[in-house]
Formats: C-alpha cells, structure tokens, sequence
C-alpha cells in the first residue's frame, strides 16, 4: 500500500505520532489486519474506498497485527480484522468483522459526523440554548447545501415552531422521507405543527369554555376548546374535549376528535401516563 496523508501504514515506531497525537486534529481509524487473513483483505478495500470518498472526514491508518503483537495486545485484539476509531488519543468506537459496506457507512456517519452534520448539531446546541434565530441562520446554511438533510429539517421545524410559524413548518415536514416522518421524532413535530397550526387567534379560555357551556352538543367547539387546552399543556382537559366530541360524532373512527387524540398521544410520547389513561378511553369508545 502506497501512504499519503490520509491512508498510511502504521507500526509500533510511529503509532504515537501517527495515531494518538494525530487523532486530536482528525479522527484516525485503525484497521488491524494481517496479509494471511481472508476477512481482512475482503475489508481492507471496502475501508480504502469509503476513506477516498470521506477524505477530509477521517485518516484511515492499518496496522499488521503480526507484526506489531504489542500494540494488538495493548488495544485488546483478539480477533482480526478489527476497526478501532480513536479521537483525542482515546478509542471511541470499534467493531469487528468485515462488516458489509452499508454497515460499515453507517458506523461512520453516525461515530464521524460530515461537516454538514457538525453544522446541524452546532445550530441544535444554540436551539437548545434558546437562541432560535442563530439556529436558524445555521439550519438555513445547512439545507441550502443539501436540501434533505434530515438533522437540518428536523431542527428548522423546531425554530419555525418556536417562532409560532406552523405553516412553514409544515412545508419542511414536507421534505422528509416517509419513514422519518412516521418516526417517533416525526410524529413528535406533526403532532406540534397541528395543534400551532389549529390557532387562529390568541386563545381565550373563558371564552371557549362558555362556548361550550352554552352549547354542550357543538361539537367545533368542544374541539377548538380542546386544542386550546393543549396549547396551554393542560392536556388531561383538552382530551376530555376531545373524547366528548367523538361520542358525539357519527363516524367516529374518521373524527377530528380521533386525529387530535392520536396526535396527543404522539406528542406526549407511549409511555406517558396519560397515554396510558386515555388510550383505553379511546377504545372504549371506537368499539363500543
């Protein structure tokens, strides 16, 4: 193997510099292998691949692991081949096995990030802080560059909802592929998107509660009255609303009562003990 300065042969000599000091500036992922070993050679190309596609994501150092029994003793190899991952002088990650190429992108998208990926998690940590619009700014940056990236949809929609702007919102949720929409984080923002979007106006419970007061059959009420409650996290009462609406609905399993319910329950979460509370309710309901 010919070395450059992101694909090199490394032995005990020079695994310090090379490997250790090198990992604080860029990751370095180490291939354990020996010239004897079929499952080495079969992943030795794979690696080198992936490694000229991600050139300025990670070094790619290998190591014959007859030749240097110290470090493979030190690093506890046991079995060949075997991937180590070091950053700042500390193995971060590993496996084992010559993994097929899939499993082995997918190990490395989720333990070295893209650049793309660092900016999306940089602009969730200032989302988290509270700084929505400097995490716009970089959640913008991010999907002009790739327009579905997941990270960078996911976090829009948490700054546009945090911005009380539901409708462009739901044009982000849009973009994302089926299955990550229908995800637990999925569900989690539709459900946010449909109950910011339901609010014309500032909500007045007074108001909504009278409505209802008034005319305990209107059904648009007691969901509007609904919805409000959960906007304002008094959700016990808002799917109270919501069940006395659906009992008063003819097709009860198509209702907007149903769909609010549903969307509730997602955006509490399974295993929220109101979940577990209503849900049967639900059924009750449905079924009886």
């Amino acid at each position: 193997m010919k070395n450059n300065a992101w694909l090199i042969e490394v032995d005990q000599s020079n695994f310090d510099r090379d490997v250790l000091e090198r990992s604080s500036d860029v990751p370095v992922l180490v291939d354990f292998w020996a010239p004897w070993c079929a499952p080495c050679r079969a992943l030795g190309p794979v690696l080198e691949k992936l490694q000229r596609e991600m050139v300025d994501r990670f070094v790619l150092a290998k190591i014959d692991s007859d030749k240097n029994p110290e470090l493979s003793r030190e690093f506890q190899v046991r079995s060949i081949p075997a991937v180590k991952l070091f950053v700042d002088g500390e193995v971060e990650d590993e496996f084992t096995g010559a993994l097929p190429e899939q499993a082995i992108r997918q190990f490395l998208d989720r333990a070295i990030p893209s650049p793309l990926d660092r900016l999306a998690q940089q602009a969730g940590i200032l989302a988290d802080q509270g700084a929505w619009d400097k995490a716009g700014e970089l959640f913008s940056q991010v999907l002009e560059q790739n327009p579905h990236h997941v990270l960078g949809l996911f976090g829009m929609i948490r700054v546009l909802l945090n911005q009380q702007r539901s409708e462009e919102a739901a044009k982000y949720f849009a973009r994302l592929p089926m299955k990550t929409a229908e995800s637990q984080e999925g569900k989690l923002l539709r459900a946010r998107i449909a109950f910011s979007g339901s609010s014309q106006n500032k909500d007045n419970l007074e108001e909504l509660q009278e409505k209802v007061a008034i005319a305990p059959g209107n059904v648009a009420a007691r969901l509007n009255l609904g919805h409000a409650m959960v906007r304002h996290e008094r959700y016990a009462e808002g799917m109270e609303q919501f069940l006395e609406a659906l009992r008063r609905e003819k097709n009860s399993q198509e209702s907007p009562a149903r769909k609010a319910l549903l969307q509730v329950f997602d955006l509490l979460g399974q295993g929220h003990p109101l979940v577990a509370e209503y849900r049967p309710k639900l059924s009750a309901i449905l079924f009886s």
